[in-house]
């Protein structure tokens, strides 16, 4: 039989010697059985740890590699599955810079496992690699006011995801909302709980009146320290506060300004024109809040579409400001599979939108999101290359291409494949793109599970069309060195 001891821990073989006699004694007892359970049941009675592979990382507590089938079953999974995981410990530190583009980890391995039989103790598990990251950060975004037109209902289904960026921040949100009732009051005991600065107030204009209504809003909502007001639809996400301030803080908001991201699609632009859409955030300075204010009259009769239409009609018609696209902000005006963009690999967006329609498409932000507690803001949607075929982005899927993947730049065209979007429709945006690799095999993130020692538990599956089973990959991460 062939032992597993993860490389550099001679301490740990010299233990294993000394207990020589009693492992040659339970090798005897468990001869006459298959060799597979006889490894089994000797790893688990021997408690194998794994550890870092790094010397200068001095305790690491032992890592329980056992396969909780328990979760699995709660995705559907009831009998055989093809499994692998990767282990990765976090040690932040102050004089991080950036995350390199390579993992040094195998590319995974699968092996068959049957959940019918419990909670699964592996025989070898597999070496637990190491990264660096930096501390968290604490955010100030008092000079930021939010406004969001909405209904109870869905705002009070947009709170957990809100409570990601806005809680705690001390930024300020405003709400308008339609009806009143009990839920008006679960929305603002659930809003105290998440550290939101929450106020909603009722309207009974229609959607596009109360959308435009929200600039004078923030203008006489504003304060010593507002520096920018900013219209949202409640499905905006930002992933991370710290960097939508930093960025902010690159503008100089003593000025009229005018800031946005506009819709990916040439063709949408050309119905509706050049303008921030507001699923990514429309962002407007105090001084350009005062203009709009003082010609807020003869802006609200405009009509000719969406309330951010409006806005951008009373800026263009009424100021000499105009926009100023910010790249970091997208609108996201994809159908069906918008893959291709999460695995780009060009960074954390500032924000995200129409993540929650299954007109548009789906992604578990507030999951993606999940394993920055352990390696910080800018982790998330981290694309690292694993081998010529395999990569992992963090928090949203694992890939293997159908061959070796050389152009780390542009953008695989998931969402529309046809040569005419590549070319024109959405090049202007997103250029340069890629034709979609319809052969590739992807692991999307099904699930990122906090354990009670912090540690994150990311679970990516691959479902097949026909009967063989799914692929499941764990990937945890651990916090060794925090600062």
């Amino acid at each position: 039989m062939a032992l597993y001891f993860s490389p550099g821990r001679q301490k740990q073989v010299i233990k294993v010697l000394i207990l020589s006699s009693t492992a040659i004694l339970i090798i005897l007892l468990l001869g006459s059985r298959t060799p597979q359970s006889s490894e089994g049941q000797f790893a688990r009675l021997l408690k194998l740890p794994t550890t870092i592979q790094n010397d200068h990382v001095d305790a690491v507590s032992p890592v329980d590699c056992s396969i909780d089938t328990n979760l699995l079953n709660s995705y559907g999974y009831n009998s055989s599955i093809l499994y692998s995981r990767w282990d990765i410990a976090v040690e932040q530190s102050r004089s991080f810079t950036n995350f390199s583009d390579r993992l040094d980890i195998p590319t995974p391995e699968f092996v068959p496992v049957d959940l019918s039989q419990g909670n699964t103790s592996r025989s070898e598990c597999m070496p637990t690699i190491k990264i660096t990251a930096p501390p968290p950060v604490s955010v100030n975004a008092s000079h930021l006011t939010f406004g969001v037109s909405t209904s109870l209902q869905r705002l009070n289904n947009s709170l957990d995801t809100m409570a990601h960026w806005i809680g705690g921040s001390q930024a300020r949100l405003f709400a308008f909302v339609e009806g009143d009732g009990p839920l008006k009051q679960t929305i603002e005991q659930r809003a105290h709980q998440l550290d939101i600065r929450l106020t909603m107030m009722e309207s009974g204009n229609d959607v596009l009146d109360r959308y435009f209504d929200l600039t004078k809003i923030l203008y006489e909502n504003r304060d010593a320290v507002s520096q920018w007001g900013v219209v949202i639809d409640d499905d905006t996400f930002f992933p991370s506060m710290g960097n939508l301030v930093k960025r902010l803080a690159t503008y100089d908001a003593s000025q009229p300004m005018y800031i946005g991201g506009v819709t990916e699609s040439i063709g949408r632009v050309g119905a509706f024109g050049f303008m921030a859409f507001g699923g990514a955030g429309v962002f407007l300075s105090m001084p350009l809040l005062e203009e709009m204010y003082q010609h807020y009259d003869k802006c609200e009769g405009l009509r000719s579409g969406g309330g951010d239409k409006q806005i951008s009609q009373c800026i263009y018609i009424y100021t000499r400001t105009k926009l100023t696209w910010d790249h970091g902000l997208y609108q996201l005006d994809f159908q069906t599979d918008a893959s291709g963009f999460y695995e780009a690999g060009r960074g954390l967006p500032l924000s995200l939108h129409h993540w929650k329609s299954h007109d548009w498409y789906m992604v578990d932000v507030l999951g993606l999101m999940r394993v920055e507690a352990v390696c910080g803001d800018n982790c998330p949607l981290q694309r690292w290359r694993i081998s010529d075929e395999w990569f992992l982005v963090n928090g949203f899927s694992i890939v293997k291409y159908s061959s070796p993947m050389m152009d780390e730049i542009g953008m695989e065209q998931t969402w529309d494949p046809s040569p005419a979007a590549r070319e024109e429709g959405f090049g202007f945006s997103l250029g340069p793109l890629r034709p979609k690799d319809e052969e590739k095999f992807s692991l999307r993130m099904r699930d990122a599970v906090v354990d009670p020692d912090g540690s994150i538990r990311q679970i990516y599956i691959h479902d097949p069309e026909n009967d063989e089973p799914p692929h499941v990959m764990e990937v945890v991460w651990r916090l060794v060195k925090a600062v």
